[in-house]
């Protein structure tokens, strides 16, 4: 694989940048499997190899890129991600630290962590995560994900303030700004219907109930990444790190939990345990925050809708797949 015909008119932008790192030109490119809009290459070279990520257009118009590089450096100063060697002037590419998955001990097993992803995620009752008994020590995954969880808890939270509200009514705004320009799967085909009755479903609920849940439970914002799938961490030297910070603001800490538990294949007890160490004497949340997760859980999955929907723009590949992914994000919420 050639670097000119996987980054096209970047060619000579990384070229410049591999120059400016003192490294040749790359000896190997394997594409990689990160993420779901942008594209990840691993470059090798003789003594090293780097991850060069390609953003996606589609994610440069719902993302803030100088907050996502500010907050991906915090984490990286904090061991929680991986070091960040170049960023494009234009934020059009990143070139990054690769770091290959390893563990030891009961951790060996979550290698590579993606396998922990749940493949067909279920609705969740609030009896599933609540329980008035201590949960004994728990599995390695379930501990990994609790460090990570909190270091990040811990971080300085980032200049971008995005409350669980505010997040809705851009979604919306966005949402409907495309469908007012035609921008989306199918516009002035048969297919336009689909893309548009999605959006109508989601612009008929109503979320105050759950908003009101959630503000209940609220003491302060904290630093949230807000993507912590099992394909944005990787394990490495018995440590999870983050990849992608799009999504990274300050924001309810409930989210980043229910994040977790959504996209994770946790036994019941791992969950129970997880959900009630981070939950114990957080500094952000009331004593009581746990019957609130059902609501953060159902906001995570309407959130996951809107995204689908804003992924199924005009210039997308398979607009069908992200039809799919929208409704498998529905049937998860509690109507």
């Amino acid at each position: 694989m050639e670097l000119v015909s996987i980054v096209g008119e970047l060619a000579e932008a990384v070229q410049q940048a591999l120059q400016q790192l003192a490294l040749p030109m790359p000896r190997a490119i394997e594409r990689q499997s990160l993420g779901l809009s942008n594209q990840s290459f691993r470059l090798d070279f003789q003594q090293t190899s780097l991850l060069l990520r390609l953003n996606s257009p589609v994610t440069d118009r719902i993302c803030n890129r100088e907050n996502e590089v500010t907050c991906w450096r915090v984490a990286q100063a904090a061991g929680l991600a991986p070091q960040l060697h170049w960023v494009d002037s234009a934020k059009r590419f990143y070139l990054s630290e690769w770091l290959t998955e390893s563990a030891s001990g009961d951790a060996a097993g979550c290698v590579p962590w993606h396998q922990l992803a749940a493949s067909q995620p279920h609705k969740l009752s609030t009896a599933s995560f609540v329980s008035s008994q201590p949960v004994a020590a728990s599995s390695a995954p379930a501990q990994q994900l609790l460090q990570l969880l909190l270091g990040l808890r811990e971080l300085p939270p980032p200049a971008l303030d995005i409350s669980l509200q505010l997040q809705w009514q851009i979604y919306l705004v966005r949402l409907q700004q495309m469908a007012a320009d035609g921008d989306y799967a199918g516009a002035n085909t048969r297919d336009a219907t689909q893309w548009l009755q999605r959006l109508q479903w989601l612009q008929r609920l109503s979320l105050n109930t759950r908003f009101a849940v959630l503000d209940a439970c609220l003491l302060s914002h904290q630093y949230c990444h807000r993507d912590l799938s099992a394909h944005n961490l990787l394990l490495h030297q018995d440590r999870l790190y983050c990849i992608d910070f799009e999504y990274c603001c300050s924001s309810h800490p409930l989210f980043e939990l229910a994040g977790v538990i959504a996209c994770h294949r946790l036994s019941p007890s791992a969950r129970q345990w997880l959900i009630q160490q981070y939950l114990d004497n957080h500094p952000h949340l009331t004593s009581n925050s746990v019957q609130a997760l059902g609501a953060a859980l159902d906001i995570f999955w309407l959130y996951s809708c809107a995204w689908a929907l804003q992924m199924a723009d005009r210039h997308c590949n398979d607009h069908h797949e992200f039809f799919s992914w929208f409704d498998n994000y529905r049937q998860l919420i509690r109507e």
